[in-house]
């Protein structure tokens, strides 16, 4: 097996995790309608769910970098630009097919990235997984 020191992918957000995100949104703009609030108050929750919703989920869908890399340099960002930013893996689980990156740029930017089965290859999480498992054994140590 050839050793995953190092790595690159292109990041685009995950469709599934999109198509779950509305229909929580289109729950929450319904359930005021379902209490028993004045109408007022009803409208306003709604609009306020939608007005939210519909910000973070396009704040989603249009992610800072399009491409991640780990280098013996450390990791690296690439912005749509093509420009390179230096970043540092603060945390990251793995839940199934599932990886959760959270990234620190800058101390005090971060840009987190959900890697699933419908927007990286097998083959590359693969390798991902093995190569997050050997640096926490290095960390451990």
């Amino acid at each position: 097996m050839k050793s995953a020191s190092a790595i690159a992918f292109d990041y685009r957000p995950s469709q599934w995790l999109a198509a779950g995100a509305v229909v929580v949104l289109c729950a929450a703009i319904a359930a005021p309608w379902l209490s028993a609030l004045p109408p007022a108050i009803r409208l306003a929750l709604s609009i306020a769910a939608c007005v939210i919703g519909t910000f973070s989920l396009r704040r989603f869908l249009r992610p800072p970098f399009w491409r991640i890399a780990y280098r013996a340099s450390g990791w690296i960002m690439v912005d749509a630009d093509g420009r390179e930013k230096a970043a540092l893996l603060r945390w990251h689980a793995q839940l199934g097919a599932w990886i959760s990156m959270d990234f620190e740029l800058d101390r005090r930017r971060r840009f987190r990235a959900v890697l699933g089965p419908d927007n990286l290859d097998a083959e590359t999480r693969r390798r991902l997984v093995l190569m997050l498992a050997r640096a926490e054994v290095a960390q451990a140590a």
